[in-house]
Parts: C-alpha cells; sequence; structure tokens
C-alpha cells in the first residue's frame, strides 16, 4: 500500500484540527512516539482498512542519518513477510514528510502483559519463544539482525499470537554502518557483550543473546542483571554469569534453565548456531518434560507411558510379553508392584526436591569458602557467582553476609583493574574520572611512588 491519489496536506498536532490526513490517510489518535517518529493509528480512504502509521517528526526531516535510518527501516520491513513480524504495507514521502503504513497491532505489547501477570508459567514462555524463533528465523535469513529485541517491541495481536516490531536499529548484512563508530545502539538491559565492547561483529547471534535476556525475563519476572547504574550493567554483560533460573523460579525445567543460559554465553560461538537450533531445543523442553511425567505415572498407576511401540522392537515386544505371562504364572516380586514402585517415586522426588531446595546460608558459605582461599580467577569467580552472590541476596542480615559482600566487592575490583589494565596497555581512552585515576596511580607505582599512588 503506497501512497497515491490526490495529496492532501498533513497537518499534525494542531488543536480542533479535524481529519488530519497525510496522501490517502486519514489520521485518527497517536499511538505512540519514539526517537524517530510518531506512530498514528490511520485510515487508508481508498479501501477504509485501518493501519499503523509511521510517520517520520517534523523536527528531524533536516538529519540526513535518521532520515537514512527511517528509509532503511522501511526497506527492512518490506523485505520481511512472515505471521511474526508485523507487515508493512508500502510508504512513501509527501514534500519533506517521510511516512510508511503496517499492519495495526492492536493487543499490546509483551512488556505490558508481563507488567500485569509479573512473570508466565514456563509452558507459556516455551510457546511464546517458539513463536519469537520463528520471527528471527526469518529476519536472519533475509540478512536482517534486529538489534534491539526486547518486550516492548514484541506485540500481541488480538489471538495472543507474537509479532516482532521496530526494526529502527535493525541492520542489513554488509549495509553501510549508520552510526558514528564506537556508538552503541540497542537497550542496555537486553545488550550482549559484542554490541557494548565492539569486540567481535554484529551478527545474528547478538539477537539470541538478546533473546535469551527476554526468555530469562518472561520465566523470573526480572532481567538477569539488577545495577544502580549503566555502567555496572554495562559489566555485568561482560564479565558476570546470569543467576540460575531454577534459584528464582523452582518449577522451571532444567531444560528450559540450559537453553536461556546457552543463549546468554558471552562468547557468540558458544551460542547455539541459529534460531532454528533455539527452536528445536525448545520444543525438546516439552518433550522431556512429557516424557518424564509419563513415566512417572506409569510406575505409579501402571498405565501406558505413551511413548510410542514403534521406539520397541519386535524382539523386546516378545520379551516384555513373555514376562508378563511368567509374573501371572509366578506372582511378581515385591520390586515389581504398584506399593513399591510408588513408594520409591515418592523417595525420588523427595530427594530431587531435597537437590533443588533453596541452600542455607551455612551451607552456601561452606560451599564457597575452598573456592575463596583459591589462587585461581575461576575458582574465585565460582564462589562470587554460584554460592556468594546468592547468599548476599537472601541473607542480608546473615552472620556471613560482610565476608561474602566484601569478598565479592574484591573479585569485582580485580575484574575491574584487568579490564583497566587492558585499556591502558592498549592505550584507549579512559572516559570515567575513576579510571583516570587509576591510571595516575599507575604511572606512580611504575615510577616508584607507591604512597602517592596508593592515595590515589
Amino acid at each position: 500500500m503506497c501512497a497515491g491519489g490526490p495529496h492532501r496536506s498533513l497537518r499534525l498536532g494542531m488543536p480542533g484540527m479535524q481529519n488530519r490526513s497525510i496522501g490517502p490517510f486519514e489520521l485518527q489518535e497517536q499511538l505512540g512516539a519514539g526517537g524517530m517518529g510518531v506512530v498514528y493509528r490511520a485510515k487508508y480512504t481508498k479501501t477504509g482498512q485501518v493501519v499503523a502509521l509511521k510517520v517520520l517528526s517534523p523536527g528531524l526531516q533536516e538529519d540526513e542519518k535518521l532520515i537514512a535510518r527511517f528509509t532503511r527501516e522501511l526497506e527492512i520491513l518490506k523485505k520481511l513477510k512472515h505471521p511474526n513480524i508485523v507487515q508493512c504495507y508500502g510508504g512513501g514521502r509527501l514534500g519533506a514528510q517521510r511516512f510508511y503504513a503496517m499492519e495495526l497491532v492492536e493487543g499490546g505489547s509483551l512488556s505490558e502483559l508481563l507488567k500485569k501477570k509479573g512473570k508466565f508459567d514456563w509452558q507459556q514462555v516455551i510457546e511464546y519463544g517458539l513463536q519469537i524463533c520463528a520471527a528471527l528465523e526469518h529476519a536472519h535469513e533475509n540478512g536482517v539482525v534486529h538489534r534491539d529485541l526486547k518486550p516492548p517491541n514484541l506485540m500481541l495481536d488480538k489471538s495472543g499470537n507474537i509479532k516482532l516490531a521496530d526494526f529502527g536499529l535493525a541492520r542489513i548484512s554488509d549495509a553501510t554502518a549508520l552510526t558514528a563508530a564506537g556508538k552503541t545502539l540497542g537497550t542496555f538491559a537486553y545488550m550482549a557483550p559484542e554490541q557494548i565492547s565492539g569486540s567481535s561483529p554484529i551478527t545474528p547471534k547478538t539477537d539470541l543473546y538478546a533473546f535469551g535476556v527476554v526468555l530469562y525475563e518472561l520465566v523470573t519476572g526480572k532481567t538477569p542483571f539488577q545495577s544502580e547504574t549503566t555502567a555496572e550493567l554495562l559489566m555485568a554483560h561482560l564479565t558476570k554469569k546470569p543467576p540460575r533460573v531454577c534459584t528464582e523460579v523452582l518449577d522451571c525445567p532444567i531444560w528450559l534453565e540450559k537453553v536461556i543460559l546457552n543463549l546468554m554465553e558471552k562468547d557468540p560461538d558458544k551460542r547455539p548456531r541459529d534460531a532454528l537450533a533455539v527452536e528445536q531445543a525448545l520444543r525438546e523442553v516439552n518433550e522431556k518434560v512429557a516424557h518424564n511425567v509419563s513415566v512417572a505415572e506409569h510406575n505409579v498407576t501402571g498405565q501406558p507411558t505413551g511413548i510410542a511401540v514403534s521406539t520397541v522392537g519386535e524382539t523386546d515386544l516378545a520379551k516384555l510379553l513373555k514376562r508378563k505371562k511368567k509374573k501371572k504364572a509366578d506372582g511378581s516380586p515385591i520390586y515389581e508392584r504398584t506399593w513399591f514402585l510408588a513408594s520409591c517415586l515418592v523417595a525420588i522426588v523427595g530427594l530431587v526436591t531435597f537437590l533443588m531446595w533453596p541452600k542455607s546460608e551455612e551451607r552456601l558459605f561452606a560451599l564457597a569458602q575452598p573456592l575463596m582461599k583459591s589462587e585461581k580467577v575461576d575458582d574465585r569467580e565460582k564462589a562470587e557467582t554460584e554460592y556468594l552472590n546468592e547468599l548476599i541476596r537472601r541473607f542480608p542480615n546473615g552472620k556471613h553476609f560482610a565476608e561474602a559482600k566484601q569478598f565479592v566487592e574484591d573479585v569485582e575490583l580485580d575484574r575491574v583493574e584487568k579490564l583497566l589494565m587492558v585499556k591502558i596497555e592498549k592505550g584507549r581512552e579512559l572516559k570515567e574520572e575513576v579510571e583516570r585515576h587509576f591510571k595516575k596511580a599507575y604511572d606512580l607505582e611504575q615510577f616508584g611512588d607507591r604512597e602517592t599512588a596508593l592515595e590515589k
């Protein structure tokens, strides 16, 4: 749907003005506004179809980079035709005014629904996840990296289906960069390490990292890294392991946690191959859970497990039938009786519950202690991420809180110091005041003035 027909003047934001229009579109109420433009509900006068019309803000008409980005977003959307991506009908310009029309999605965003519900059960998260996988796979196959995947950009139609939206930061493979060198684009809470550091190119795996953060948030109700400052948040994405999902949500299947943490690997090469691989992994979560439940029901009730008979060979089936006949003749042994199997199942469930139950403060500290004394960096970081962070979060008034807090701060200082040393050695610009003080202290220490260096 491209602009055509008689052109009527655009009159935006003028109080009391009726029938505001641009080209063949009659504008209605404003739906939202962003960095590049304003989105209106609009009616295509030729057919009466209601659409969402995105209009480049009047004050940005002279900004060549934003015009290029707006045009690129239109080009990207026109390339993508998928039920889980907001459909673009076309666009045009009226004088200096640029606009394009897209599918109107009226179910709100996943972010809005998450605020109402707090979090989603893991089955619903997988359902949403499969749809997001489908959208990403289609975009990536067409050479498009979204670069800003987050719940506000995941819209819901009236049937509750996901629609990926807002390709304003998306990038076409091999396209000319439209941002200044070194400038970071995206939303910090969902940003992949390579987006922050520029250490490796932006690829579809950058979207997969953000996808892992989104899944984490949908399951737990919060993003994995919580920080008071932007610098701390970015540092967390670069250096910290995300907290375990299963410690936040006890009924989350371990297989789903594994998928989420795999997506959030710092090294892009360690993440899943592509969105299709993630889709398969999510489907396997459902299959594994269903299989385990089916086996448990069989052990307790003696009913069929639902496992396909075709997986049992003819010889095995004959053995099973022969064994069943023998049991009828001789009487089943105690270890095959229903009550005994049920007791074993209860014991197993109890053991699993015990193992998954949150550890006490004493237990967490006891597990961390030998690692805290180690000289190995990996051991010290393991003590921090696997035990002490949880201890600090859960036991703020505990007797080991102060010691744990001090150790975590020491580890963090070591980590920051190493990063600063890398910057210094590579001659990179030190923008923060604390970094410049450290550099002065380092230079003084090299000169031999350790006392002044310590003051710095």
